[in-house]
Order: C-alpha cells, then structure tokens, then sequence
C-alpha cells in the first residue's frame, strides 16, 4: 500500500456509544481523536485498512436485512493526507485542464489569425501581398523579423506617408496613411527591361510577374504586366508596382592613355547609379596599345517601388 497510514473518520451512533470503542479496541482495531459530539454520538479515525472491520463488526443493517447492531456506523470522508488523495482525484480532470488550457491558449496565441486595416484600406490588396512575402499570414505563427521591410514596401506606393505593421492578440494591423500630395512620376504599363541579363531579385507588389529569379532578360523584354487576375474570371488594369535587380556583364576595347580612364569611360557610358553594384571587373592592355574592360555588374530597376 502507498500511503499504509491513511485514516477514515467515522461516526458511531447508538446507547452509550463508549461500550462500541471498548469492543473496537478488543478487536485489535487502532483508535485516534476519538470525541462525543453528542449524547449518543461520537466521532473518531481508524486506519484505512480497519475501516472494513469496523463495519463487519457494526453491519450497516439498512444493506443487511435481518442483521441486527446496536449501533449505526457512519464513514464521513478522509482525515489528513487521505483527504488531500480524494479531494485531488476528484478534481484531477480540472487540475489537468487547467495547465493544458493555458498551454494551448500560449501556443495559439503566435497565431495570425487576421488582418485589420487602422488606417486607410486604398492599398489593402498590395498590404496582403507584402505581408505575405514577409512571412505573415493568416493562421500560421507570426513571424516579426521582416516588419521593417514590410513598412518599406508599403511607404514606396504612391501617396503613403505613414505605414505601421503590429501584432496585437491574435490580429495583424496594419496603419496605412495617405498624404494630400501624391507622388508625380507614375510608371505607366508594362514592367520593361532597360537591361540585358539573368534576373537574381524580383518583387511584384501590383501586377503579374511574368519572370522569375534565375530568368535570363533582353533589353525591351518584358519582367511584368500590369494587370492580375481576379476569381470571377478576367483581368484588371493597375498601375505597377515592381523592382527588379539584374545581373549583367559588358566588354569593350578602348584607346585612352591609362587603365584608369578606361574604366572610367566605361563606368560613366554604363551610367551606373548608387543603388547598382559592380561585382567584378578587369582592364587588360592589348598588344595595339588599348584597354579591354570587363565588367559584371547588378542594376537596379524600379516601377512606382
């Protein structure tokens, strides 16, 4: 037995009921804080284990029929740790719920469930779309690294002034607000490439990309259209909203006095800007005396981004 110690508090009722302990005792049976509430009653432990004695020598005589005892025994429950076991099993299905429901309420609580606009709603379609490309959405864990571009994508659409991405219960939302003077310089159509070279980044925020990463490009081939689908069938017209960067090489010889000028010319007929990077380049002196330039390099191109 696990707890052997373990006592029952029973009652015994009837004439006298001092005569009834004297009979327990003589049996063998233990007695603890024994005490007579009343003139006929009296209050006291035994062992768990004795508490079946205790009844087969004062039967229950409304379960024995035609049993006789001049005394009626009645169990009042647990004492000490006993009381603690049954009052914990009695209630081990809320004990258990308990810690599991907070566990599930945490564990949900990194859920994305929605999306609600605080601010303007002109732009909810592309707000969707950059929160999908950060790795936020509905019903999966809310992941905040890349709120920062999130809000970028957003303050580059024409007009934005003030863009917010928070997290709050179990909602996304999202504060866009307009200024009163919008941007001037509109992309219209088409996305098209001012470049020759393979695609390496490409970020359609309004429109349907018709390239993707890895996708060789012509100068005048087109990276996106500026229209998207929609559920019922059909197109619909948009402004464009893209980047791309394009990776590309160029070589040419020419005739100047150093290595220095002639990447400098080169450099200056590329018209490269910040944004672009050169990746590798080389100048080589030819056996006429000119220079042969090399050079890879990433462009930058942007529609209304």
């Amino acid at each position: 037995m696990l707890f052997p110690n373990l006592k029952d508090r029973l009652q015994i009722e009837g004439i006298m009921p001092e005569r009834a302990l004297l009979r327990l005792k003589r049996a063998g049976i233990g007695i603890y804080n024994a005490k007579k509430v009343e003139k006929n009653k009296i209050l006291l432990s035994v062992k768990r284990k004795d508490t079946e004695k205790v009844f087969a020598i004062y039967p229950n005589v409304c379960y024995n029929i035609g049993a006789y005892s001049p005394y009626t025994v009645t169990k009042m429950g647990a004492v000490g740790i006993g009381k603690l076991l049954e009052t914990a099993k009695k209630r081990a299905g809320l004990l258990l719920g308990i810690p599991l429901f907070c566990g599930i309420i945490l564990y949900a609580d990194r859920f994305v469930f929605s999306v609600e606009f605080t601010g303007s709603k002109v732009y909810a379609r592309e707000a969707y779309a950059a929160l999908e490309a950060g790795g936020i959405e509905p019903f999966k864990p809310y992941d905040g690294e890349r709120v920062d571009w999130i809000c970028s994508q957003l303050l580059a659409l024409d007009g934005v002034e003030f863009c917010s991405v928070k997290k709050s219960g179990h909602r996304v939302q999202v504060d866009i607000r307009l200024g009163e003077i919008e941007k001037t310089d509109v992309h219209k159509g088409a996305f098209v490439s001012k470049y020759t070279g393979e695609i390496v980044a490409l970020t359609v925020l309004r429109g349907t990309a018709l390239k993707k990463i890895g996708d060789s490009v012509q100068t005048g081939e087109k990276i996106a259209e500026d229209w998207f689908s929609v559920e019922e069938g059909g197109q619909v017209r948009v402004e464009i909203i893209a980047r791309a960067r394009i990776a590309c090489t160029y070589e040419e010889e020419i005739t100047v006095e150093s290595e220095e000028e002639a990447f400098a010319n080169v450099y200056l007929k590329l018209g490269l800007e910040n944004a672009d990077e050169i990746t590798q380049k080389s100048v080589e002196q030819t056996e006429n005396g000119s220079f042969r330039v090399k050079m890879a390099y990433v462009v930058t191109q942007t529609a209304n981004f």
